[in-house]
């Protein structure tokens, strides 16, 4: 018998019930919380949360919707770490209808909504606002300076959305969760991927030798237990230039500016987010869902190959 997903929706005292697939990793704002106690969240999976989100978003508004309260807690985690966008209380049909009621939080809405305009670029500004927040690992305001610099495309109170020096020397266990570097040893790193082989390479299988412009790039950090950088088997050494240079024209820092342009006419619409270097790019090379963890950077080349041969056989 084919297994299907099972869909159903009611109504009750006027209220539509949806039932839907059980989602047992909770919200996304519930993980972001979790893991940005502990540090920012690795490249790959900001990357893959952008992809996903998108889709998402390209199959409301392709079907004739807009949401209208993106945000994280109305986004849903499945047991494989896939995101599905959830909660349309305040969705409408697209074109909207003049007078509805489609002002979300504040922390998440653009500019126009304000003014009553409710259309397909409110729901990319809020993306580009949850991606800023989960890049730039801070908490959104919801009123004040902050709150209307980014209402004017300014994101200059965060210093970038892309990798910098200091998330560079996060050290992370084979789940991604960060690991403790001020006290850290070599065999408690080693300790911590007990149930997955790795190995180490040298300092010419990793970014710039170790160094760019002379700063040290070790992730041992303060450890200082080994002269070798640390590469767990299977994720990729080194990473894309987009992913590490803020000023690429592909960096996430460039595609979230475009999203939170202040003329909802100058965003992008959701497919060509999804058509973006490093979306695509991540796209290619994901095998797993966005939240779960598969290197800084994704998959080492020699484990896609190893998939593509999988697939031939």
């Amino acid at each position: 018998m084919k297994n299907k997903t099972k869909q159903q929706h009611w109504e009750y005292n006027n209220i539509l019930y949806i039932q839907t697939e059980f989602c047992e990793e909770g919200s996304l704002d519930l993980f972001l919380s979790q893991v940005g106690l502990k540090a920012r969240l690795d490249d790959f999976r900001i990357w893959k949360i952008l992809l996903e989100l998108s889709l998402g978003l390209k199959h409301v508004h392709d079907s004739g919707f807009i949401h209208l309260d993106l945000k994280p807690a109305n986004v849903l985690i499945t047991f494989e770490g896939v995101l599905k966008i959830a909660d349309f209380g305040m969705a409408s049909r697209w074109p909207a209808a003049a007078g509805i009621e489609g002002e979300g939080d504040r922390e998440y809405i653009g500019p126009e909504v304000l003014m009553g305009c409710y259309d397909k670029p409110a729901d990319i500004f809020a993306l580009g606002l949850i991606m800023f927040e989960i890049a730039g690992n801070v908490e959104l305001p919801d009123n004040g300076v902050s709150w209307q610099k980014l209402r004017n495309g300014d994101m200059s109170d965060v210093p970038s959305l892309t990798w910098s020096l200091e998330t560079s020397k996060i050290l992370r266990d084979a789940s991604g969760n960060p690991l403790p570097d001020n006290n850290c040893t070599f065999e408690q790193l080693c300790a911590s991927d007990s149930d997955e082989q790795q190995h180490f390479t040298d300092s010419h299988s990793v970014i710039g030798q170790n160094s760019i412009n002379g700063n040290d790039l070790s992730p041992f950090g303060s450890c200082g237990k080994q002269p070798f950088s640390y590469v767990r088997r299977g994720e990729l050494a080194e990473p894309p230039d987009f992913m590490v240079d803020a000023t690429n024209e592909q960096a996430l820092d460039t595609i979230v500016r475009w999203m939170i342009s202040p003329d909802p006419a100058d965003r992008p619409i959701a497919d060509q987010i999804i058509q973006t270097f490093g979306v695509q790019w991540a796209e290619r090379r994901r095998r797993a869902g966005a939240t779960i963890y598969e290197g800084n950077w994704g998959p080492a080349d020699e484990v896609l190959a190893e998939d593509a041969e999988m697939i031939d056989v």
